[in-house]
């Protein structure tokens, strides 16, 4: 696994953006903080995201067009096999670290060897990792 999407099939469809630019900013949104829920090593760093999302105008995405944002990002992603979670901790610096291609600095990197993997084990018997989806807005 690698931080390269010339080889990490994963990560190359997690750099494509969506059409909708507001559905863009809520899934890099709900995967920074998905990465660094389920990656070991990785933190998100909150005011690299708050200046995201001032910068994205999150907070100005509402009512029916929140709700259609909200739906196209959850349909990008509703859960990852383990597999593609491993993959996408890997790459986790690539998307999201310093010099990160969807948003730079959304997600501190733990130190060499702590980062990179999920930070649960492998279960066989449930290899899914299923994702709540983005809360809509009446």
């Amino acid at each position: 696994m690698t931080g390269d999407p010339a080889t990490n099939h994963y990560l190359a469809e997690a750099v494509k953006p969506l059409d909708n630019p507001d559905a863009q900013t809520l899934r890099v949104v709900k995967l920074a903080n998905t990465l660094a829920t389920l990656c070991s090593g990785a933190s998100l760093d909150k005011k690299a995201l708050y200046a995201y999302m001032t910068a994205t105008r999150f907070a100005e995405i509402k009512g029916k067009a929140y709700n259609e944002a909200a739906f196209l990002a959850d349909s990008s992603f509703r859960y990852f096999d383990y597999r593609a979670l491993a993959h996408l901790c890997a790459g986790s610096a690539y998307l999201f670290g310093p010099q990160g291609h969807l948003a730079p600095g959304l997600l501190e990197i733990g130190k060499a060897g702590k980062g990179g993997r999920p930070a649960m084990g492998y279960d066989p018997a449930n290899p899914l990792v299923i994702l709540p989806p983005i809360a809509r807005k009446s």
